[in-house]
């Protein structure tokens, strides 16, 4: 595939190195360096729960595809090590399969046994080691009718739109031991030294499927009225806090927008947010189906879930994540209250140091991702997840 490169104010240096992909912006283009950026309230200090934060930048959750033979590779150690040198206030991992039975791919990092505990504390000590005040959060996930190594499940046999064969739908007792799953890796996560975990409910996997209305037509426990949605996520949360203690960090990612009729959308996404946070979580990432748009431009197409982060009433943190490009723009959004913390994937791919060039007004004020997805078609090809802009097409 021919990627036609978009226009841009600004051109970029790149020098690869063994352990990612480092941008030098040149300024020639018209971007005229700003100064110190410190006092921006992106760049001040903030709180998850009882977790300081040293600024309000997230590198949102993205699949590292560097699980090889039970163990982290030594590419994806350097991955968090580049991370926590960039500056960035909080690090979420790479979606970890809480069993074996909702694995996403074989290369997805398992969370499901005690005997991975040596490879994940590498993870967690990577941060801790490169930045003092490094933070990390290990993700949770089953990848429900999204799995490519395991039988595909559901909370009903309905499957997402665009998938073609319908899922298992799951018993009572399966989703009981599911829940059970969920907590016990947790327990491994604060073992292992990460600093919180996520419980990822978004982009159609399991926990995205059972607080849908589209997919949970169940009329078990687990499913039909919003409470009943929502109950698998009180259930883990309920099962997992004896396990991690009353101050250990338990976060969600959340689509706002299913786009399906029938599904998650802005005008009840509110009432969801407000029974999730209800559950006992300590802070919603704010996502949706279609989280890797293309080609994002204009100051229009960035941000593009604010309007749904922006309708939350909730007493807990709103993290919003979706086409952040311009710290300029975040810094307008984060003056207005809502939402208080920013989450990037793409870009942290493509410029690690991304948080630091901001804070130190280096470079221009937009990131370097060009959001042609090229590193997300690698991942589903099991290729090692990074910046590929540069890559010949394979």
């Amino acid at each position: 595939m021919n990627l036609r490169a978009p226009t841009t104010r600004r051109t970029f240096l790149v020098t690869a190195t063994a352990t990612g992909t480092l941008c030098r912006l040149d300024n020639s283009a018209g971007a005229a360096a700003a100064s110190s950026r410190n006092g921006y309230r992106v760049f001040s200090e903030g709180r998850i729960a009882g977790l300081l934060l040293k600024n309000r930048l997230v590198r949102s959750a993205t699949a590292e595809n560097a699980w090889r033979d039970g163990a982290i590779t030594e590419e994806g150690v350097a991955l968090y090590r580049n991370l926590a040198a960039g500056g960035v206030g909080l690090i979420m991992t790479g979606h970890m399969g809480v069993m074996p039975q909702g694995r996403a791919n074989e290369w997805q990092t398992c969370i499901d046994d005690d005997r991975f505990l040596g490879s994940l504390r590498k993870i967690a000590a990577v941060v801790h080691a490169t930045s003092k005040d490094g933070r990390v959060a290990a993700q949770l996930a089953h990848a429900g009718m999204q799995g490519q190594a395991t039988e595909r499940v559901g909370p009903t046999e309905t499957p997402w739109p665009r998938m073609k064969n319908k899922p298992r739908a799951l018993t009572t007792k399966e989703v009981e031991g599911i829940v059970a799953a969920f907590a016990q890796a947790a327990r491994r996560a604060k073992e292992a030294g990460f600093d919180g975990v996520q419980l990822h409910a978004a982009h159609g996997y399991l926990l995205s499927s059972f607080l849908s209305p589209y997919t949970n037509t169940r009329t078990d426990k687990y499913g039909g009225s919003l409470e009943k949605r929502v109950s698998v996520i009180r259930e883990i949360v309920e099962q997992a806090r004896p396990l991690v203690g009353p101050d250990f960090p338990i976060l969600i990612k959340v689509n706002c927008d299913d786009q399906v009729e029938g599904g998650i959308n802005i005008g009840n996404f509110p009432q969801l947010a407000r029974e999730i946070e209800k559950a006992g979580v300590q802070a919603m990432e704010v996502s949706g189906n279609n989280p890797i748009r293309e080609k994002i431009s204009t100051a229009e197409e960035q941000s593009y879930f604010l309007k749904h982060a922006q309708a939350l009433q909730l007493k807990i943190p709103v993290i919003l994540t979706g086409g952040n490009r311009s710290v300029e723009r975040l810094e307008q959004i984060a003056k207005a209250g809502t939402p208080q913390f920013f989450g990037f994937a793409r870009p942290l791919l493509r410029e690690p140091g991304l948080p630091a060039r901001w804070r130190d007004g280096r470079g221009a004020p937009d990131a370097a991702c060009i959001s042609c997805n090229r590193c997300i078609r690698a991942y589903g090809k099991g290729l090692s997840t990074r910046c590929r802009v540069d890559e010949a097409d394979s």
